[in-house]
């Protein structure tokens, strides 16, 4: 026994991934192993803290933060124990929080398999030795993803594709089955897309005026996206491709279309993205006006590679001027305002107002943990009471809930890194004159920051004149 450890309050951590847990990595045998040596030790055991969560992603562990926060409190414990040292972390960002409790708030750490105790001081070699422990762990992760990756390109090669299937088919038993019913929605949607006649939004009510619903919204109409995706989806002939695989992959599930058809709605929508360029092929059509009349001046394209803008005065007097001299102009008037004398506040709120539907999504992310866990738990529920042997059928409903909720931790990780860059580059941006955020945007949205910052915008005497709104006049410094 260790006498320095006799006595004192300890709350031990449980953890098991999502995954399927390696043998003697069970919630019973890591309480069974603690509670073993706090016993040994004279120990006294406070508070079981019980998670089902991955640490590979760094704050993704709702109980660990809680236990981390509590010992920052007067409701601290004396030891923190876990069975072993890739149960507490395996990431540099959580072994942070952990050196925290031990250098700051006289925390001792024991790892009951690696028989280690991390305390106070927290030794130079100690932590070498304890970084190394973590690495191995963060290498581990990798590796079993790695595994993961290769098994899951190793089974799209086979003609089974390992993703969610799309609506027309189900999976029964392992086998892909076509649903008669949905496969019929698909194929008309494509057929009808495939004359040319509909966009994709008239689309959405051609198909429900005809009476073919879509099962999946209670309103029977298909979302907009939703059929758009449908429509790019090449499974529905038969093959597929799949990340990191360079050539399509011949499925061995049975075809909804054939691949002519599918051709011609590829190609169908790519002239469709085509006609939307062409509508701002001309930069400045439909802005830049001339004086004399207020009318718009018209683009023009001059021996197949310059760009003029025309219009006529009063007298049907003919004003022209190139583009590049145009630009030239907008240019000399953007390097005047100055973006970071743009009030912080109004910053803040409009960059909220900009966050808001990714927070949106990041938050319903998060809420799927739970709705996933209730769902699991619910059948489980139902397996129980009723006595449910169909294997089938219970294999079928976890492959479901585990299709409907696939990959939460690494969409939960990229939403969260989304908000966090999209922030930063805001803040970057706001650092630079609006000239340097302009020359690197398209046309479109070139054109919406001329729309966004001018009065006018227009053909003086040869040469352009700009002036700003009364906004942006307060941001320039000539």
């Amino acid at each position: 026994m260790n006498n320095s450890l006799k006595n004192l309050l300890a709350n031990i951590y449980l953890r098991l991934s999502s995954k399927k847990q390696e043998d003697g990595m069970s919630k019973e045998i890591q309480e069974t192993e603690c509670r073993k040596y706090c016993e040994k030790e004279g120990i006294i055991v406070k508070n079981i803290f019980y998670e089902n969560e991955s640490a590979m992603i760094p704050n993704n562990r709702p109980v660990f933060e809680d236990l981390i926060a509590r010992q920052k409190t007067k409701d601290r414990v004396d030891v923190i124990m876990v069975y072993t040292l890739n149960r507490l972390t395996r990431n540099h960002p959580d072994f942070y929080y952990i050196r925290e409790l031990v250098d700051k708030f006289n925390t001792k750490i024991i790892f009951v398999k690696e028989n280690m105790i991390i305390q106070k001081p927290f030794k130079s070699y100690e932590k070498y030795l304890f970084n190394i422990l973590v690495a191995n762990a963060e290498f581990e992760v990798a590796h079993m993803n790695e595994i993961r990756k290769n098994g899951l390109i190793a089974r799209a090669k086979t003609g089974k594709r390992p993703s969610k299937l799309p609506h027309g088919y189900k999976s029964y038993n392992g086998k892909v089955v076509i649903v008669p019913k949905d496969a019929k929605f698909v194929k008309k949607a494509f057929e009808l897309y495939a004359t040319g006649r509909f966009s994709i939004n008239s689309l959405t009510e051609e198909l429900f005026e005809e009476g073919f619903y879509y099962s999946k919204q209670p309103n029977k109409k298909i979302p907009r996206a939703t059929l758009a995706n449908m429509l790019k989806n090449l499974f529905y002939t038969g093959w597929y491709t799949f990340p990191d695989c360079e050539k399509e992959i011949k499925g061995t599930h049975k075809a909804i279309i054939d691949r002519n058809l599918y051709d011609k709605v590829q190609e169908m929508l790519s002239v469709s993205g085509y006609e939307k360029i062409r509508k701002h092929e001309f930069l400045y059509s439909k802005l830049l006006t001339l004086q004399e009349t207020g009318k718009f001046m018209i683009g023009d394209i001059k021996k197949d590679k310059y760009i003029y803008y025309t219009a006529f005065d009063n007298d049907d007097v003919r004003h022209s001027i190139n583009e590049n001299v145009v630009t030239d102009a907008i240019l000399s008037y953007f390097k005047e305002i100055r973006l970071n004398m743009i009030p912080k506040t109004i910053i803040d709120e409009v960059l909220e107002e900009e966050l808001m539907p990714l927070k949106k999504e990041l938050s319903s992310l998060k809420r799927n943990k739970s709705r996933k866990y209730h769902k699991e738990l619910h059948l489980h529920d139902f397996i129980e009471t009723n006595s449910i042997e169909d294997e089938d059928f219970i294999t079928e409903e976890l492959e479901n809930i585990e299709m409907l909720y696939s990959n939460l931790p690494e969409k939960i990780e990229q939403k969260e890194h989304q908000i966090q860059k999209l922030t930063q580059k805001c803040y970057e941006v706001m650092q630079k004159r609006l000239y340097d955020i302009y020359i690197q945007l398209d046309s479109k949205n070139q054109r919406k920051i001329l729309e966004l910052v001018t009065n006018k915008f227009e053909l003086q005497s040869k040469k352009v004149k700009l002036t700003f709104k009364s906004t942006f006049r307060k941001i320039r410094k000539r």
